[in-house]
């Protein structure tokens, strides 16, 4: 029932590689009016309506004014459910993506076209901007169950009981959706045929890991084939690593960082493993803290909303200070290696630490691989000492030795612009914008940037 993004028609298709693209550049905006017309006319494209409900979140995270309440849509009445569902995106969700109302009413359209996933895309909605709405976490558990994801459901229960440890109906649901996962599984693994054929599938499997350019469905089919060997072998080392890489590569950080700590205790001196676990923590926190911000823009008088702020402030004191130390601890053990050296002035410029990062990024800029993103860095370093004149000189080095106009390019002469526009340099600020304005309408503000110095 689910159409992939591979299924699109050529037109949506481009509309679906422009939107991603505008996304992943922050264009929340552009991204929505590239996005919406997708999933209006192709409402089984799920994947994009996901997209599509995460660039209006951050756009109404960045400024629009949304509630997590909403007043009931009155765009149903004897319509088409399609119909129905096609109103909620344009007159709900453009407005506040996390409508009670109107995700509630998706999840009952929903249901009346027999689509499942979205039902369930509906209530976690809901559940991320309300994270402490156990009524609606119910209702995802059981809506889990019914639709046999034992698996999801069990977390859902166990959400629940986080929040709420007397909640009987939690508990009982807990286990009862994790005996039932257990008793899946089990019968998943009983197909293995005999060895031979395990090491063949195996090797095929590994084959396939390292294809690059694989789709999301690609991957979750992987991962599942993979969960079937580790099963059945929980210590072997290939099954815990590609587990954990295919984790990540689903955005499943937590998930994720726990096979990479499972593969350390298997294999303790692998190096290049410590360092890769060592970025998916880093990333985990990362995630952490945003998630605490979060929280905090959407109850901002909520009565222990001061105490969360002073937690949050100590979180990121903390892991500023770790990160620091952790790269400070891996230039002393290689002293020579720029990348590391990169690694530690990022650590400084993440902490305000502006002074201390230049030296590192001057010396990480001998190293031809990551020497524009090291000038980069370094520019935005001087700017943010006030040293415009050698943070224009920096981008200004950095975009002559860009010949292709990608996405690195346009973030220097985007810097460039910014510092340029600083320093009162209006041509060179109009230069480098239009520059980026010829190769790519939608970046960030630049279309409105340029236009408006006609005017």
């Amino acid at each position: 029932m689910i159409v992939t993004a591979s299924e699109l028609q050529p037109k949506h298709q481009n509309l679906w590689k422009r939107g991603q693209l505008s996304v992943e550049q922050k264009n929340w905006d552009y991204a929505i009016s590239l996005l919406l017309p997708i999933v209006k006319e192709v409402p089984y494209f799920l994947e994009g309506r996901k997209w599509l409900r995460l660039a209006e979140g951050e756009a109404a995270g960045s400024g629009r004014k949304f509630s997590f309440g909403g007043g009931m849509f009155k765009g149903g009445g004897k319509k088409d459910p399609w119909e129905s569902i096609a109103d909620l995106e344009e007159n709900v969700f453009q407005k506040d993506p996390y409508s009670v109302s109107g995700n509630q009413q998706l999840y009952d359209l929903a249901l009346k076209v027999e689509f499942a996933d979205l039902a369930s895309f509906a209530l976690e909605t809901i559940c991320k901007g309300q994270p402490t709405n156990t009524k609606v976490m119910h209702t995802l558990a059981e809506h889990y169950m019914a639709h046999g994801k034992p698996k999801e459901a069990s977390k859902v229960y166990a959400d629940i009981l986080k929040l709420d440890p007397k909640d009987l109906h939690a508990g009982k649901g807990e286990k009862d959706a994790s005996a039932r996962a257990s008793i899946e599984g089990q019968g998943w693994n009983s197909t293995d045929a005999n060895s031979a054929k395990k090491d063949n599938k195996e090797a095929n499997l590994l084959e396939m890991l390292n294809k690059q350019g694989r789709t999301q469905e690609q991957t979750e089919s992987l991962l599942a084939h993979f969960t079937e060997l580790y099963n059945q072998d929980q210590t072997n080392i290939n099954y815990v690593k590609s587990m954990a890489q295919l984790f990540e590569e689903l955005d499943q950080t937590s998930t994720a960082l726990d096979f990479y700590q499972y593969a350390l205790t298997l294999n303790p001196g692998d190096v290049a493993l410590q360092r890769r676990t060592e970025i998916i923590r880093d990333k985990a926190e990362d995630l952490y803290i945003q998630q605490m911000q979060a929280h905090i823009e959407a109850y901002p008088d909520a009565p222990d909303v001061e105490e969360k702020r002073a937690q949050l402030a100590q979180v990121r004191q903390q892991r500023a200070s770790v990160m620091i130390n952790d790269a400070k601890a891996r230039v002393e053990r290689n002293p020579t290696d720029k990348a590391l050296r990169y690694d530690l002035g990022q650590a400084f410029f993440n902490s305000g630490m502006f002074t201390e990062a230049i030296p590192e990024l001057q010396q990480a800029k001998s190293n031809p691989n990551i020497r524009i993103k090291a000038m980069l860095l370094l520019g935005r370093c001087f700017e943010k000492k006030n040293m415009n004149d050698l943070a224009q000189s920096a981008f200004l080095d950095a975009s002559k030795e860009l010949a292709i106009m990608d996405n690195t390019k346009k973030e220097v002469l985007y810097e460039l612009a910014l510092v340029s526009e600083k320093m009162g340099k209006k041509d060179q600020y109009l230069e480098a914008l239009k520059e980026i304005y010829n190769a790519d309408y939608g970046y960030r503000d630049v279309a409105s940037r340029v236009e408006s110095s006609y005017a």
